[in-house]
C-alpha cells in the first residue's frame, strides 16, 4: 500500500468517525483507526513533508474525535 493510500484510508475512516455518534463504538473505532494509519505514516522514512504534514493533522483530528464528550 502506498503512503497516499494509506493517507486517503486516513481520511475515510475520519469521515466515518465524525458521521457516527457521539461516543459510540463505531466514532471510538474508526478515530482509532484513523490514529493507526497516521502513525503509519509518521513512522515511515519515505513520507515527504506534504505527507507528514496530512499525517499530523489527521492524527490531531483522530485524537479530537476520541476525546469528545458525550455528555
Amino acid at each position: 500500500m502506498t503512503i497516499s493510500q494509506i493517507l486517503e484510508d486516513t481520511r475515510q475512516a475520519i469521515h466515518q468517525a465524525v458521521a457516527a455518534e457521539n461516543g459510540s463504538e463505531q466514532q471510538r473505532s474508526a478515530a482509532h483507526h484513523a490514529q493507526s494509519l497516521a502513525n503509519t505514516v509518521l513512522l515511515d522514512f519515505t513520507a515527504n513533508s506534504r505527507d507528514l504534514n496530512k499525517a499530523r493533522s489527521y492524527l490531531e483530528e483522530a485524537i479530537g474525535i476520541q476525546t469528545l464528550d458525550t455528555d
